[in-house]
Formats: structure tokens, sequence, C-alpha cells
């Protein structure tokens, strides 16, 4: 047992360690959420990706006239996909992507986002 006991204790601590390094990894970025100018996009609609490590945003942007008519969250980590529609239903209603983030979801909301800025470019 006493030859065991450092053993176990390695791999228990090559275990947190590796945990840790992963964690850090794959946690999301936040991201640089430049400014589009609606003037310049044409009526339609647009599907914007934005995949930040683990979180992956896809949107449909519909424009009309000149505005963002509606913003729709095809896809989300479902735990955060309210707080990522209530962010896209921010920026249809300033009809701009200088929104504030939604409170506990800042990773969340960038992603979102930038996914419109991707949909709008």
């Amino acid at each position: 047992m006493k030859k065991m006991l450092p053993f176990m204790a390695t791999v228990a601590i090559t275990l947190l360690v590796a945990f840790v390094a992963v964690a850090f990894l794959l946690r999301p970025q936040t991201l640089e959420i430049g400014s589009v100018d609606l003037d310049m996009v044409t009526d339609g609609e647009y599907i914007g990706i934005c995949q930040n490590k683990i979180l992956l945003a896809v949107v449909r942007v519909d424009v009309k006239h000149h505005e963002i008519t509606s913003i729709e969250v095809l896809e989300h980590k479902t735990s955060y996909m309210e707080k990522a529609r209530q962010i896209a239903a921010n920026v249809c209603s300033s009809q701009s992507l200088d929104v504030d983030a939604v409170s506990g979801a800042t990773l969340t909301s960038d992603t979102v986002l930038k996914a419109i800025e991707n949909a709008l470019e």
C-alpha cells in the first residue's frame, strides 16, 4: 500500500493538471465586434456563423429596406439559448451591433454578435 500511494498521488495530480490545461485551452475568447453599415446591406436573408472554441452560434438575419427585420438564432448551446435570443432581439430593436452584453453571458453575447456581424458582411 505504501508503494501505491505515491503512484496514485502522481496519477491524481497529472489528471488535475491535464483537466485544467484542457479547460484553459477550450475556454471561449472575448471577441472584437465591429460595426456594420446597414445602408450597404441589400435586402435578403443572411446566415452567419461564429465558432468561438467550444461555443458555436448560427444566426439567420433578415434585412429589408436597409433595416434588420428579424434575427433568428438557429444554433447555440442549449443552456444559453435564451440569452442568445435576447442579444439577437436587442440587436434587432436597436438596429446596431453596439448593444450591451447580456448579464452572465458575455461570451455568448460576443459569439452571437460576431455571427450577426459575419452574416451582414
